[in-house]
């Protein structure tokens, strides 16, 4: 009877145990905010128990033995709350809004992704909308003005230019670029990323926020996040513009008739006769008032620009994508510089299981374009500006390009050059693929796993045809050249990290360890033919006839790096943040105790609005204090082999008679190079006023490089380039400030301002003891900068002026003073500052900077009524710019043409002139660098407009679309500056030390679009 009972008894535990097990289940899902974003640390329990857990870093959770009844509580600070009953599902996908009384946003970070609450360094965030105002294929020009303490600069106006951006100012003279990391793939290149892909761009800025980067974070961070697909919202959206591109900019030259007049009395003042015809040709010209040839006109004209892009984004309950392509084409406002791109990207995330998810992110792109000559003496654009306009670009009578006019000079008619590019091209193919697995709940609630792969291929080709060609006995090319090149580079990257996520009660624990390796390999050949046909069709090296001179060449690189990092974050009721962060990083580079690399961090914070005596400031949403303090790397200043002494081949010597094949040192080798490191310290605050309607954030910061590298001295009879050695240090520091006004009207206009404002002072405190060194090397004219202890990195040095010598009472004095002077009325008066009685470079003084007293960028945004307005001003102030073409326009020489100022020039008839007398030969060589090439840079530029309208729905929806939107924009459309080049934009001219050195750099554009947005 007992076995029966036990048995009846055991039967009836199994069945209620069954039963009650039948109504519970396993729930998973994934919480973003309303910008799509992942929310981590997001609090999920089932209501009125205990029992629940916290989202990772891609808002993702799994929540076991949930009752079907049960109701599910999300919650996250700064954002509304939401119940859901279970009822039958499985699967949530939240979005969680906004509080009223507390917008909270979540920003990306290194390997993951946090509150900005629980911030404490230095980090700001652009959205991907904000990204797509500005027409062009390159990522990084669209961030120019968004991000206070980021200076983004173009290289030019051309197709494919780039920019050069610097991130709280320069810190290296050999590399002052950011790291990039897409989708967690660290890259140097990022030209492969479509900006209307980008779903938002965080920059790392302080050492605190960057430190988890170690060997490559110094000069700062960029994380890209591209978009993904939605398992709830399936569309496919359609993006179009085309438009035209122009420049109003123009230097004013002298035409024909003013020219001849200017280089007769030129010849005349210096007592020198003209040959009878060159003397027939100027007075014809003059008694007929000849305009001649305008040459910017001849090379600047109207260019199409065109973007088309289509993407499908959406999911199922397992599976979400995105996937697109875009066809970006811009022809250059100068003939044969155009660029074509293709983007094609495909973004898909699997979830494998309840706990694990695989993300792939696959992108290829592709671009061809000319390679426009913007060599200083062969140009087109700088022979443009210096060519007499006496000569023809093309002339009717010869059936030939125009001869040159003037005879001393070596330039080749500008139009050749145009043409050529046709033939002279360059293109790349880069394919990047980038797999994640991330796995939830390892072993314990809170504890994830996430690791990555990625590889990047890229294949580089460059192919440049120079064809025969005759104009005159001095203008010529008796024989085509060929070139090509072929390049490869093979990129790949793991890394593999635990995150642990942890509540109780008040203390949250986001805790996180890890380890990387990359590798990076460059190999390619070049070969240089001559006597290749001119037909398109056969321009290949093996059909060059001429056999017997030919050129090849090539090499191969290789880097690694192997890594290992963690991070700790700690809160405490919301209100006390701290944060420490340590990575090793050890790199090829390197020899010895050299090869690692330490790089700590620490910040903290404080959310003083969350203290109990701030209750009654109701004025005031957010306070927060940050402060932090790390040290980075700047493994990118290193070559590959500086460690060793590399070897140039193709020298031959004779040994015993004969003659054998051998090699010469090309640099010398140090065995003990290492890092550059950067120390900075970081402290900030962020306020929140007005029901979240205004915000400020103010960061000071003080970043300090050691061991920049220098190249040492040797003696010249050692026969190889100068060691690099670790011995410079430079700092930098300023302020960031970023307020931005939003406002939402019940009537249903809606708008917001954002202005940020950058300063950043530079200083170089150390060259140990070495003597100061010069850049910034302008044709003709030399160095133009000169770097030493002191004073901020490559500033302008050269002669001081006062103005020009007007009477003969000012020559007597000047004569008095200057005593090896041969200067005489209407030269120019250089300042001797030594008083030794002669101008030589002891008397070079700092004449100005590149960097500027401060950078500001401005975003206006207003919508009513499906009518939106978008208008963006960027300003840089109180830089200076080296005009370096000025050489040859403000000459008083006989080998250029010239600026229309010097129609104001000195003469007897008008002694009070500020510009020097014409004399050819120039014995007092006003030529020399001066503050008079010296001209301030300040300019203020209306970046973006754009004006849209986007069609009622009900409207649309006959059209069977969800969604359109149309609009006109313009780039570029206004500057006001007073600097007389085309551009004040400008970026460097030979190397990092000619920042703001101008030698006719490429026009930027006007650029007026028409578009629109369709989804379906």
């Amino acid at each position: 009877m007992k076995k029966n009972l036990s048995f009846f008894l055991t039967l009836l535990f199994l069945s209620i145990s069954w039963i009650s097990f039948g109504q519970q289940k396993t729930i998973t899902g994934r919480v973003v905010d309303s910008a799509n974003e992942p929310l981590p640390g997001v609090t999920v329990v089932l209501k009125g128990t205990s029992q629940g857990t916290v989202t990772n870093f891609d808002g993702n959770f799994t929540l076991p033995n949930v009752a079907e009844d049960a109701i599910v509580v999300f919650s996250f600070v700064g954002m509304k709350s939401q119940e859901l009953p279970v009822a039958g599902t499985t699967t949530f996908n939240i979005t969680l809004e906004n509080d009223a009384i507390g917008i909270e946003e979540v920003v990306a970070v290194g390997y993951g992704s946090m509150r900005k609450s629980d911030l404490t360094g230095a980090v700001a965030r652009v959205g991907g909308e904000d990204l797509q105002k500005v027409a062009t294929a390159d990522v990084v020009s669209t961030l120019q003005g968004k991000v206070a303490g980021v200076d983004v600069v173009s290289n030019s106006g051309e197709p494919g230019a780039g920019v050069k951006i610097r991130i709280r100012g320069v810190g290296s003279w050999r590399n002052s670029n950011p790291i990039y990391v897409v989708d967690g793939f660290p890259t140097d290149d990022i030209s492969n990323v479509d900006p209307s892909n980008i779903e938002s761009i965080e920059v790392l800025k302080d050492a605190s926020a960057t430190a988890i980067y170690g060997s490559r974070g110094a000069n700062g961070v960029v994380l890209v996040t591209t978009k993904s697909g939605s398992k709830d919202n399936s569309k496919i959206e359609v993006n179009a513009y085309a438009g035209v591109q122009y420049t109003n900019e123009r230097i004013p030259l002298t035409n024909a008739t003013e020219f001849s007049m200017l280089r007769k009395e030129a010849f005349a003042n210096a007592g020198r006769v003209l040959p009878v015809d060159e003397l027939e040709i100027l007075d014809y010209v003059i008694a007929n008032n000849y305009k001649g040839t305008d040459w910017q006109d001849e090379m600047l004209g109207v260019a199409p620009i065109q973007n088309y892009s289509i993407k499908a984004l959406g999911g199922t309950d397992k599976i979400s994508y995105n996937v697109g392509a875009t066809l970006f084409m811009q022809e250059g406002i100068v003939d044969n510089s155009g660029m074509d791109k293709l983007f094609v990207w495909a973004n898909n995330d699997y979830e494998l299981s309840e706990k694990v998810t695989l993300s792939t992110n696959i992108s290829y792109s592709t671009y061809k374009k000319n390679n426009h000559n913007d060599g200083a003496y062969s140009g087109a654009l700088p022979v443009a500006i210096r060519l007499d306009p006496i000569t023809a670009a093309w002339d009717d009578y010869t059936n030939n390009y125009g001869a040159r006019f003037l005879s001393g000079v070596s330039v080749n008619n500008p139009a050749i050059a145009v043409d050529e590019a046709e033939y002279q091209t360059r293109g790349e193919h880069k394919l990047v693929g980038n797999f994640t697995l991330n796995i939830d709940d390892l072993f314990t609630k809170g504890l994830s796993f996430k690791t990555m792969y990625a590889a990047d291929l890229k294949f580089a080709n460059t192919k440049n045809y120079y064809p025969q060609f005759y104009v005159a006995p001095d203008q010529k090319r008796d024989e085509s050249q060929l070139y090509q090149q072929k390049a490869t580079g093979v990129s790949w990257a793991w890394n593999g990290f635990f995150n642990y996520v942890k509540t109780i009660d008040e203390h949250h624990i986001n805790a996180m360890v890890g380890a990387e390796a990359q590798e990076f390999i460059w190999d390619d050949i070049w070969a240089q033919g001559f006597d290749v046909p001119a037909d398109e069709d056969l321009m290949f090296l093996g059909l060059a006839r001429n056999q017997e001179q030919k050129d090849l060449g090539g090499g191969k690189s290789r880097h690694t790096l192997a890594s290992y990092f963690a991070r700790a974050n700690y809160s405490f009721g919301n209100k006390y943040l701290f944060t420490a962060t340590m990575r090793a990083d050890g790199s090829s580079k390197f020899k010895g105790s050299n090869k690692w690399g330490y790089f700590p961090s620490f910040s903290a914070g404080w959310n003083v609005k969350e203290e109990g005596f701030m209750d009654d400031a109701d004025w005031l949403d957010r306070l927060k204090l940050r402060a932090g303090w790390g040290q980075v790397g700047n493994e990118g200043s290193i070559g590959n082999y500086d460690y060793v002494t590399t070897m140039v081949t193709g020298y031959t010597y004779v040994v015993g008679g004969g003659i054998v094949d051998g090699a010469v040192a090309k640099k010398t080798a140090n065995p003990d190079i290492k890092w550059e490191t950067s120390e900075q310290l970081n402290v900030g605050a962020d306020f929140s006023f007005l029901s979240q309607r205004l915000d400020l954030s103010v960061d000071y910061f003080n970043r300090k490089t050691r061991d920049l590298l220098l190249d040492k001295p040797i003696p010249f009879y050692v026969g190889a380039q100068r060691p690099s050695v670790n011995a410079g240090t430079m700092e930098n520091n300023g302020f960031d400030v970023s307020l931005n006004w939003h406002e939402d009207k019940n009537s249903g206009f809606s708008y917001s301002v954002g202005v940020n404002i950058s300063k950043v002072s530079n200083k170089v405190t150390d060259l140990a003891g070495g003597e100061p060194f010069a850049g910034g090397s302008v044709p003709k004219l030399g160095s133009v900068t000169r770097t030493e202890a002191g004073e901020e990195l490559a500033y302008f040095y050269g002669l001081q002026t006062d103005g020009i010598i007007n009477d003969q009472t000012e020559l007597d004095a000047y004569l008095n003073d200057v005593t090896s002077s041969v200067a005489e009325l209407g030269d120019v008066k250089f300042i001797d500052q030594n008083g030794d009685g002669k101008i030589d470079d002891l008397d070079k003084i700092k004449l100005g900077s590149a960097f500027p007293d401060f950078t500001a960028g401005m975003n206006l945004d207003m919508s009513y009524k499906g009518f939106d307005f978008k208008a963006f001003i960027y300003a840089s102030v109180g830089n200076e710019i080296v005009n370096g073409h000025a050489y040859w326009i403000q000459t008083s020489g006989i080998l250029s043409n010239y600026s229309t100022d010097r129609l104001d020039r000195w003469t007897a008839d008008n002694p009070s002139a500020n510009e020097p007398r014409m004399v050819s030969n120039d014995p007092n060589q006003n030529w020399r660098f001066s503050d008079r090439y010296v001209e301030d840079g300040t300019y203020v530029r209306l970046r973006n407009v754009q004006l849209g309208y986007t069609l009622p729905k009900d409207f649309v929806e006959k059209m069977k679309l969800s969604n359109m939107r149309i609009y006109v924009s313009a780039d570029n459309l206004l500057t006001f500056t007073d600097y007389s080049g085309w551009n004040p934009e400008i970026a460097s001219y030979g190397g990092a030390l000619g920042g703001g050195v101008d030698y006719a750099t490429y026009p930027v554009p006007v650029i007026i679009n028409g578009g629109v947005n369709l989804t379906f």
